[in-house]
């Protein structure tokens, strides 16, 4: 059964761990600070133009600030121009957010775009010819003035409930480009959604319990529940005077885990995961093993294959990933790791693609970048 416990973590940050068969899967830290978060919605102003590095800086006010990839044919923009972005990355050290024109704004089932007319369908889910056709008929008045994107969890939803949301998705849209026609830049528009927020809709809500320890998170839910007509029977207020929610769940503990440079591994051996600016290293080494066996050396390399398909997700790892696992006697034993190891990050809620292996033995791993890790 999964879990998403959400709880304040001192006066600066709220934490959201998602458990997976009682085990840390995702693990966020949103730290309550006034930077630009991902879905931010804002009218900005055009500070200069880099046409050699083909990007645009931009004001959101308040100080805040983020950079914008130019399109590569048609429009121009130019400073003092004004335009809604929407943040599609946070900003990562001295890097600045990246702010996109393409405004997204998620639901339940879909994610509306302003690319008007485009319908698209989550890779994950198998949505068959006439599925397809059906939903394309219900979406039609609405892809006149917006795009839609079908979440994974659309499958299961009949076309007449994706037509309702796709109704009160454009309504919100027509309402956010009415203020952003009317407001005077930079001027944020509306806010992002939460990571639970973000997490939730990617859960079976029958199944999986999100518990809460914060009243104003529960109301936020709840409503959240009661306007999409979901069951609320696992959505639950944790109170306990004598065992904090983060104490039950021994939650600091998996805050330790997420942040930890040495990761053990039931076999004893262990990786050593380095962050820097421009990518992450994580080796592999074989610990307390005595057995250096060509089939004991290629468990080891499996086993470290799963954790750091875990620990890719536990910490939101992201950007340029390097892998070195202990060098294998067998020829063919490379490529069957990789193999492996693509079968693995299939699951992977980020876009994540493993590209290969180095001559020197290293294997190359790229991790889409949207939030911050942790």
């Amino acid at each position: 059964m999964e879990k998403l416990l959400i709880t304040a973590r001192g006066p600066e940050e709220i934490l959201t761990l998602h458990l997976k068969d009682g085990r840390p899967y995702r693990l966020a830290l949103s730290r309550r600070e006034d930077a630009p978060a991902v879905g931010d919605i804002y009218r900005a102003r055009v500070r200069n133009v880099s046409r050699g590095l083909k990007n645009a800086f931009l004001e959101l006010g308040g100080g805040r600030r983020a950079y914008m990839n130019l399109p590569e044919e048609g429009g121009t923009i130019r400073p003092g121009q004004e335009i809604t972005v929407v943040i599609s990355q946070e900003g990562l050290g001295e890097k600045l957010p990246t702010a996109s024109p393409e405004i997204t704004i998620p639901g339940e089932w879909l994610v509306l775009s302003s690319d008007a007319g485009f319908l698209g369908f989550s890779r994950r889910a198998g949505f068959d010819g006439p599925q397809r056709e059906a939903i394309h008929e219900h979406l039609l008045p609405y892809l006149k003035e917006a795009g839609f994107i079908l979440r994974t969890a659309a499958e299961q939803v009949t076309p007449d409930r994706l037509a309702q949301e796709a109704a009160q998705m454009t309504e919100e849209y027509r309402a956010l480009i009415r203020k952003a026609e009317h407001s005077p830049a930079p001027l944020m528009l509306a806010q992002g959604q939460p990571v639970y927020r973000d997490w939730l809709q990617g859960l079976n809500k029958a199944e999986a319990e999100v518990i809460t320890d914060l009243p104003a998170v529960y109301e936020e839910l709840e409503a959240y529940y009661r306007t999409r007509r979901l069951p609320t029977e696992n959505l639950r207020l944790y109170q306990d005077e004598n065992l904090s929610l983060a104490a039950l769940y021994n939650i600091e503990k998996a805050v330790r885990e997420a942040k930890d440079r040495k990761v053990w591994l039931k076999s004893g051996a262990y990786l050593v995961i380095d962050r820097t600016e421009a990518m992450t290293v994580i080796d592999v080494n074989s610990g307390k093993n005595e057995d250096s066996s060509a089939a004991q050396i290629e468990h080891i390399n499996r086993e470290a294959a799963r954790e750091v398909a875990r620990q890719l997700i536990l910490r939101n790892l992201s950007g340029m990933i390097l892998v070195d696992f202990i060098n294998m006697k067998r020829p063919e034993a490379d490529s069957e790791l990789l193999t492996y190891l693509r079968g693995l990050v299939k699951e992977d809620p980020v876009y994540t693609q493993i590209v290969d292996m180095t001559a020197l033995g290293l294997t190359e791993i790229t991790r889409r970048r949207i939030r911050r890790p942790v």
